[in-house]
């Protein structure tokens, strides 16, 4: 499982809290996600069965629904190029952490009775939010991408037992799955599972997928110039956003 580990640039605190901001800025849809539900969801993605484009897995983290694309406005074209590399460096980080076998700490906030999302985005139809639920949330996000590849791992006994946790997290507030509240002491154990879930989940799919296939879901997706640009312009990101300037 060990490999030789690349140049990877992981966000600094600083960093993360820029790019938090971002998604819980007026600039994008109320239904974004914030960042910790942004870090289950690229979790999620990374460990997965298969690869996704850049543009399936934006459009999840803008908050798009049936109705259709939303505006995500940035500032200029040089916010929008910055955040689609704050995003990629943190899809190569966590990426490459659990294929060097490490567990991915996940990125949790804390959460007070009666509060919402952290920053002004209220979660709908939550008095409280239990601790690792919105990771959890993204995750499960994450696996309705590629619902059907999943279900192998839910058939798995053991891959089945690394999702415990998460799907407990994500469903703590519905009754026909998580049948009891959640006491304080098994949130913490839950939430305490999460890492090595997550690489559990990692080593299940790597061992039925080539490594070409999971070499390719270890590579943040990138924009093309030819892709509709993430601002939701609806013009190409090379003649919008993208102008003048390349991804790295």
């Amino acid at each position: 499982m060990a490999a030789r580990r690349p140049k990877v640039d992981p966000l600094t605190e600083s960093e993360l809290d820029e790019l938090d901001r971002f998604l819980l800025s007026s600039a994008t849809p109320e239904d974004s996600m914030d960042l910790e539900e942004l870090d289950g969801f690229i979790t999620g993605l990374v460990v997965g069965p298969g690869r996704v484009s850049a543009q399936e897995w934006l459009q999840q983290v803008w908050g798009d629904t049936e109705s259709g694309r939303r505006p995500v406005r940035f500032e200029s074209g040089a916010q929008c190029r910055r955040i689609l590399e704050l995003l990629e460096r943190h899809w190569a980080t966590i990426a490459w952490t659990l294929h060097s076998g490490t567990p991915t700490m996940p990125v949790l906030f804390e959460y007070s009775s009666g509060s919402g999302k952290p920053g002004g985005k209220p979660a709908a139809g939550d008095d409280a939010l239990v601790a690792g639920s919105m990771w959890s949330v993204g995750f499960m996000r994450a696996i309705s991408v590629q619902a059907d590849a999943w279900q192998d791992a839910f058939d798995d006994d053991d891959a089945g037992d690394a999702l415990t946790p998460i799907v407990t997290l994500a469903h703590a507030d519905d009754r026909e799955i998580v049948e009891q509240p959640l006491t304080s002491t098994q949130v913490e154990a839950l939430v305490d599972e999460l890492p090595d879930s997550a690489l559990q989940l990692y080593r299940f799919w790597h061992e039925r997928g080539d490594e070409a296939a999971r070499a390719a879901v270890r590579k943040p997706p990138r924009i093309k110039q030819s892709d509709p640009c993430p601002c939701c312009s609806g013009r190409r990101f090379g003649e919008c956003c993208g102008t003048g300037a390349a991804l790295n």
